[in-house]
């Protein structure tokens, strides 16, 4: 029956499909091995990709020897870091000095006496006693005089006064007068009512054009009931243009700060109100330059301020001696113009020792990087810690790929030779062996680095001519013969590029057969497949045959008998 068996072997009763899968199998074995060699391959060139980048690892490191700037590098040494610290330029030469720092720079500050409250005004308005600001305060003629403008140039202002006058007329007279008028025909000074904080009335001057300057300062005199506004000057010494500030009476020490501070021409100083933490009078008004030295010296005027540091003309400025000779600097920092090629940083007073020296340990390092980045290549290569004296059992599989390579030995050999090569220079030191590197008997290299200290130390000159060489005596450093030698190993063309591309070109080659192979055998599966169902078909037919015919026999047989 035609179409009637779904699973192979089940019209037989054969195990067709076990029979079918053994064969395709033993079919599949040369494709097997072929990913075998796949997979080999492809942890050689992991191996080899591992060798490169411990190759690269040396090489900066050789690199790095090779470089002059390296052995220029210098520090500093400061027998007390409390009261200095140093920095030194590259390339300087050696040096020692005695510092003796007696004073450090210090900020130039003032201060008022203590007050109450930072509410508390710091310029009052006049006692008049005028209750009402239409009361007559004048009782005779007179003049008020009004000066406006810097002392040298001072504009006179006068305002006649009759008999019998208010605040209220008085105002009126000073804002209306012609002498109170420029060129133009504005308005020089302004007059305005204020009031004190027992109520009582006074007559306000201040300018009437916008900003503060020398030229827009008010006094006044002839009349008891009227105050001008007081201009304060802020500036350094020898600036020839501070800076200008009207306050108005009734102004408290936190608004005449936060005025100072918010100024635009602000000379480089800081107000604040400090709370002392006396029981008495606590608060006071303080002034203090952003800079340290006599340059920032504040000078202030008008203002009822004490100066506090640099009192007395005692010096703002950093005091110090080196080597006996005494300087004097606006800073405590970053002072570069006495000891060449050094800065200074002072940090208290007292008297300590710098010493300028050569720092080569960044070629101490770039060595030791070399001896390890040489074991680390070993144990890359052997797939091991590089420690020869471990054992392993003969019948243990290799850990690396590389393990037996007769390429990669030689390449270790050649590397081995590169790094104690000598050359000839005119010192002590010809190779890297003189500066305590050793070889050990399992090929790994050990770094005796009391030894390379010792050389580093007794002479940096020679350590610096075993690796830059000599140009004028013909003569290469060490350095560039170990670099240019690593350069040539992991070259395109070097052994290591060389093992990759072939790796990958068999690789390649590999997948291409496998894939035809892959596909020659399921074709043919394919076609034993159709060939087993015929088989399967042809048996349960016979099957059937047979099954029938017995049937007969035995139906004939029992006929037979009867």
């Amino acid at each position: 029956m035609a179409g009637a068996i779904t699973t192979l072997g089940i019209g037989s009763g054969l195990d067709l499909q076990n029979i079918l899968d053994q064969l395709k199998t033993a079919e599949k074995a040369p494709i097997t091995a072929k990913e075998t060699q796949k997979t080999e391959l492809q942890e050689k060139i992991n191996a080899y990709n591992g060798v490169n980048s411990k190759l690269f690892s040396m090489k900066s490191s050789a690199l790095s020897l090779s470089l002059e700037s390296d052995f220029l590098n210098t520090k500093t040494s400061v027998s007390d870091e409390d009261i200095l610290t140093a920095t030194a330029n590259n390339g300087i030469e050696s040096s020692s000095h005695s510092i003796e720092v007696v004073q450090k720079a210090v900020f130039s500050s003032w201060q008022t006496d203590g007050v109450p409250s930072k509410d508390t005004i710091i310029y009052e308005g006049p006692d008049t006693g005028i209750a009402s600001k239409d009361e007559s305060v004048t009782t005779e003629s007179s003049t008020m005089a009004i000066k406006y403008g810097a002392l040298e140039s001072q504009q006179a202002i006068d305002i006649d006064l009759n008999p019998g006058m208010s605040l209220t007329q008085i105002v009126g007279v000073i804002n209306s007068s012609e002498a109170n008028k420029d060129e133009e025909g504005n308005l020089i000074v302004m007059a305005s009512l204020g009031t004190i904080e027992d109520g009582d009335f006074y007559i306000r001057l201040a300018s009437a054009s916008p900003g503060d300057s020398a030229d827009s300062q008010v006094s006044v005199e002839g009349a008891d009931f009227a105050v001008a506004d007081v201009t304060i000057s802020i500036g350094k010494a020898g600036d020839e243009d501070p800076m200008y500030l009207s306050v108005a009476p009734g102004t408290t020490y936190e608004q005449i700060a936060a005025d100072i501070n918010a100024a635009s021409d602000n000379p480089g100083v800081t107000a604040s109100i400090v709370d002392t933490g006396t029981s008495e009078n606590p608060f006071k008004l303080t002034l203090t330059a952003n800079n340290t030295g006599e340059e920032n010296r504040l000078v202030i005027q008008n203002l009822p301020m004490a100066e506090m540091t640099g009192a007395d003309q005692a010096s703002l400025n950093a005091i110090f001696k080196v080597n006996g000779v005494e300087y004097q600097r606006q800073t405590n920092s970053g002072i570069t113009d006495v000891i060449s090629g050094v800065t200074l940083n002072f940090k208290k007073a007292g008297e300590t020792s710098l010493g300028v020296q050569r720092n080569l340990d960044p070629v101490k390092e770039n060595i030791k990087s070399l001896v390890k980045g040489f074991n680390e290549l070993i144990a890359e290569i052997k797939g091991s810690d590089g420690d020869s004296t471990s054992t392993e059992d003969e019948d243990d599989e290799l850990t690396s790929p590389l393990a037996d390579s007769f390429d990669m030995k030689s390449l270790l050999s050649k590397l081995s030779s590169l790094i104690t090569t000598s050359i000839n220079p005119d010192s002590q030191y010809i190779n890297l062996v003189d500066l305590g590197v050793e070889i050990n008997k399992d090929g790994t290299m050990s770094l005796d680095e009391d030894k390379l200290e010792q050389a580093v130390e007794a002479d940096p000159d020679a350590v610096q001519t075993l690796f830059i060489g000599d140009a004028d005596a013909g003569i290469t450093g060490l350095g560039d013969i170990i670099d240019d030698g690593i350069t040539e190993m992991v070259s395109s063309q070097g052994l290591v590029s060389t093992e990759i591309d072939s790796a990958q070109i068999r690789m390649e080659n590999l997948d291409k057969s496998i894939e035809a192979a892959t596909a020659r055998l399921d074709k043919e599966y394919d076609t034993m497949t159709k060939q087993f169902i015929l088989l399967d078909k042809t048996i349960s037919s016979l099957n059937a045959q047979s099954t029938a015919m017995n049937t007969i026999i035995d139906s004939f047989t029992k006929t037979t008998e009867k």
